[in-house]
């Protein structure tokens, strides 16, 4: 999640989960997700659910993590009034994060740290925390989602 304090020449970074594998050079991989959209941060949207409210429940009955945990982290969430909607700003704002392509730019890295501190304050599921910084932090709307269909020809 921080890959801009480990390589911090770096103007772009790549992240693959175990599931998932490049099949072109990286540099096509950058093309296809962010320079042809002028995006800073494309990451792979949630296949199977749109609310976070849903994914929580999916989390616990999937013993992803604790349903205390999960009930504190949602709770917090809408008492910060963290909409019941299943999109912010027209776009669907669960993501699988199984592929996660970058520009480090200041509001990007500002974006991976919120983020990456909200999944140590609560549980380390990041499909539940993505959202919730997504609606926090206004500035960033360069976002390319893009479905996990399009995994299989990266």
């Amino acid at each position: 999640m921080l890959p801009h304090r480990l390589f911090p020449n770096a103007r772009y970074s790549l992240w693959v989960d175990s599931k998932s594998q490049f099949r072109r050079d990286p540099l096509g991989v950058l093309e296809a997700l962010l320079w042809r959209s002028n995006d800073e941060l494309a990451i792979s949207e949630h296949g199977a659910r749109s609310s976070v409210y849903d994914e929580a429940k999916a989390v616990v009955r999937k013993n992803k993590a604790t349903p205390e945990e999960v009930e504190v982290q949602m709770a917090q969430y809408r008492q910060d009034g963290l909409p019941e909607d299943k999109r912010f700003n027209g776009k669907k704002a669960l993501a699988e994060a199984s592929i996660i392509v970058r520009k480090h730019t200041p509001m990007t890295n500002l974006f991976m740290c919120l983020w990456f501190n909200e999944v140590v304050r609560f549980t380390s599921r990041d499909q539940l925390s993505f959202p919730y910084v997504l609606w926090q932090l206004k500035g960033l709307t360069n976002i390319n989602m893009f479905q996990s269909a399009l995994e299989r020809i990266l």
